[in-house]
């Protein structure tokens, strides 16, 4: 009997610490779900007091790995309260490193943006948004590639190392096969660099790329992306590029502003040499347009119309702006026009119909 009541006792005890072990468990899970935020935070003030940065931003690049690693670590914890089996115990700290290895490679990358200070303060003097975008990608690559390898480094992963050789002499026709998959990739990237060595034009430039023309919004390793007046969106391979004219429009010190005015053959000669002479001094005393280069000519005669040529050039490189002008200058243009009352010429037909029994002489 007294047996009995001894065994009942221990179990009464085990099943006890179980639940107290459990309950210990939770209660660390949910601390550690509930304050990962205040924790991130706290760990983010000590970083910028450590790094002797007094501006520290509202909301941390480093703040969201900084919660994930919370919550991880509460689970971590919280199983390894438990009296679990030693197998799972070396799989979760397997899984806890891997994980922290992560949160670590994310954080370190997330302080590699063009947000974050480290950014500003290494291409503070920099010039080229591009070339910077650039290396920090080549950066955070190496980074994570970093990652990858200790990763594979670690002893329960059962990776070996030394199996490397004969697994790449085993794969010669497979890496050629890759190599050849791969050239259009290389192509991209060696343009790429051409375009950021070269600089034929940098983020903010309006370009002419064959039929398509817009403004730079982003040069990567492959394409760079412009955007047209329609507010597109429109990805032009970098080897498409380097192998094509490129027109940057936003390297002209003014643009060329031209076209023919076409009015009636039954405009009286003088009063064509009152418009030419009306609308030259209106353009000349045009602010946006270059001193002494407005020219306005009686260039042809044709079958319909006497042909008046307008060129000149404005001041204004940027399209949009210049559109703007060209559009101003049009309507001074047709301003005069109808001042003087005269009359545009246009494409007419005339059709003759001839009716049944009617002679043509």
């Amino acid at each position: 009997m007294e047996n009995l009541r001894q065994s009942l006792s221990s179990i009464d005890v085990n099943n006890l610490l179980k639940i107290f072990d459990l309950q210990i468990s939770l209660a660390v899970l949910i601390f550690f779900i509930l304050f990962r935020g205040i924790l991130s935070r706290i760990l983010i003030k000590i970083y910028y007091i450590f790094t002797k940065n007094k501006n520290v931003p509202k909301e941390s690049t480093m703040y969201k790995p900084l919660t994930v690693f919370f919550v991880f670590l509460g689970i971590f914890c919280a199983i390894n309260i438990l009296p679990v089996d030693k197998q799972i115990l070396t799989y979760m700290n397997l899984i806890f490193r891997i994980i922290v290895f992560y949160c670590i490679t994310r954080a370190i990358c997330s302080l590699i943006t063009e947000d974050s200070e480290i950014y500003k303060t290494l291409f503070k003097k920099s010039d080229n948004k591009a070339v910077d975008r650039f290396i920090c990608k080549i950066i955070r690559a190496v980074i994570w590639f970093i990652f990858v390898i200790v990763v594979l480094k670690q002893k329960e992963m059962g990776f070996n190392f030394n199996s490397l050789g004969g697994l790449a002499a085993g794969l010669g026709i497979g890496s050629a096969a890759l190599a050849l998959a791969a050239q259009d990739i290389v192509k991209g990237l060696l343009s790429g660099l051409t375009i950021l060595s070269d600089k034929p034009f940098v983020i903010g430039d309006w370009i002419q790329v064959g039929e398509y023309e817009g403004t730079v919004v982003d040069i990567t390793f492959r394409s760079t992306r412009i955007k047209p007046v329609n507010n597109t969106v429109i990805t032009i391979p970098n080897s498409t590029i380097t192998s094509s004219y490129v027109i940057n429009w936003n390297r002209l010190n003014t643009r060329r502003f031209e076209t023919i005015l076409n009015i009636s053959l039954e405009t009286p000669t003088e009063k064509i040499r009152k418009i030419t002479k009306e609308i030259k001094l209106v353009l000349e005393n045009n602010p946006d347009v270059v001193k002494g280069t407005v020219q306005v000519v009686l260039d042809g005669i044709s079958a319909c119309s006497s042909d008046i040529k307008i060129f000149l050039y404005v001041k204004e490189k940027e399209y949009l702006k210049y559109i703007k002008i060209k559009e101003d200058l049009l309507c001074s243009i047709l301003f005069i026009v109808e001042k003087e009352n005269i009359d545009l010429a246009y494409p007419t037909q005339t059709l003759y119909v001839k009716e049944k029994g009617e002679t043509v002489e």
